[in-house]
């Protein structure tokens, strides 16, 4: 009993100086903060911190401005223009005749004529000497457009089977028929032929059939 007046007395004494603080009770507690327990006093106020979290949001992907978007088709129209065709093209050589030329502007030819070179276009190919060989066949002038030159293939249905190359060596196979106007014609169409497949670095010599006839023995017989 003493002590505790003792100790009261003190405490008055030491609240009347202001030089003491004492909370009322010392006893510690617990305090549940989440799902852990922490002492405290009964004095002190603890706040358990609140976490907070920033909310998600959510951009839809039109919205992006990042999102790259998806290249767009162009359709083809009725009235957009079809591209150059001539860009593509390739050139050729067929050979016709330079009637009673005597060989001034090519190669020297039969009854004094010559077997001059031609520029033709031909679509893309790796095959340019069947195309040139196609074209030439295709021809049904008996004189080739501007250029006057006479062309001794103009009569005669000729198609060509195949083409192949062998040692520098053009094996043409041709079907059809003939049809020559006159002996003058004979070594023009053979020249023609034959200088159209030489125009190529890969071929040296020409052997020419017709309905597997050799040339020569095939125009003979006209």
């Amino acid at each position: 009993m003493k002590a505790n007046k003792l100790f009261l007395f003190l405490v008055l004494l030491l609240s009347a100086c202001g030089t003491l603080e004492v909370s009322v009770d010392q006893t510690p507690t617990l305090l549940a903060t989440g799902t852990s327990l922490v002492p405290t006093d009964t004095a002190t106020v603890v706040s358990s911190p609140t976490r907070q979290v920033n909310p998600t949001v959510t951009v839809p992907i039109s919205s992006a401005t990042n999102r790259v978007p998806p290249p767009t088709a162009i359709l083809p129209s009725a009235t957009t223009a079809p591209p150059n065709p001539t860009a593509a093209e390739q050139t050729v050589k067929i050979f016709l005749i330079a009637l009673e030329d005597n060989g001034q502007s090519g190669v020297l030819v039969g009854c004094g004529d010559s077997a001059v070179p031609v520029t033709v276009t031909i679509p893309p190919t790796q095959g340019v000497l069947r195309a040139a060989l196609e074209k030439l066949l295709s021809a049904k002038q008996q004189f080739y457009g501007e250029s006057g030159f006479y062309n001794a293939l103009y009569q005669s249905d000729l198609e060509l089977e195949s083409v192949t190359i062998a040692q520098g060596k053009a094996i043409i196979n041709l079907a059809g028929t003939v049809m020559l106007g006159g002996v003058c014609d004979s070594p023009r169409f053979e020249a023609q032929i034959e200088q159209t497949a030489l125009q190529f670095s890969t071929v040296s010599s020409v052997e020419v059939f017709i309905n597997d006839i050799p040339l020569e023995d095939a125009l003979s017989q006209q």
